[in-house]
């Protein structure tokens, strides 16, 4: 389950990466340096602005930006098409768990179709993944993790702040169970 959430959160800055690294080659402006020694950099990154500060922190040549580029068109073309192939298998299996008369060779046959789908976007995910990591320097690749690191930890702050919010207007013993669905679940970290 961590894992997972490490690589959510990986896919989420990485897309962020190449959505904000086009945005920035669009821009006249020439990107700013990055942060010269620990002192200069932000200790918390804004959630609004993750994708520029991670751009500004990682301090990408136009090269590097260019080579992030042109992976981002077939990589999304195909990454569009396999999420589109999980949404019409979900869709089906669906269809088939719900429908009058539940076949059990349509529903493994609709659940296998998913499956495959599903493999197939996670698939993409990880070469694309890849790919990035191959075009940072090791450099880049320490500042980078030490940002994701930030990041989760504010996302785990934010969660607990959320809890907390929602169990101030509403204690647990009040809610229902499916009003309970709803209160995020923030894993601590172990100490080591």
């Amino acid at each position: 389950m961590k894992n997972l959430i490490y690589f959510k959160t990986f896919l989420f800055l990485i897309a962020m990466l190449v959505s904000v690294s086009s945005a920035a080659a669009q821009d006249a402006k020439p990107p700013e340096p990055p942060p010269q020694n620990a002192e200069q950099r932000p200790s918390a990154i804004p959630p609004g602005n993750l994708g520029t500060i991670t751009l500004k922190q990682l301090g990408l040549s136009d090269e590097q930006m260019q080579q992030i580029r042109k992976l981002k068109s077939p990589t999304l073309r195909l990454s569009i098409e396999a999420r589109k192939r999980v949404r019409e298998a979900t869709r089906l299996l669906d269809e088939a768990i719900y429908a009058d008369y539940a076949d059990d060779a349509d529903i493994q046959n609709k659940l296998q179709q998913l499956q495959q789908a599903q493999a197939e976007v996670a698939k993409l995910r990880y070469l694309n993944e890849l790919a990035v990591r191959r075009i940072l320097t090791s450099e880049q690749l320490v500042r980078f993790r030490e940002m994701r690191q930030r990041y989760e930890e504010m996302k785990t702050e934010r969660m607990k702040q959320m809890r907390l919010d929602l169990e101030r207007r509403m204690p647990r013993k009040q809610m229902t169970p499916s009003q309970q669905r709803f209160i995020p679940r923030v894993k601590e970290k172990p100490i080591l």
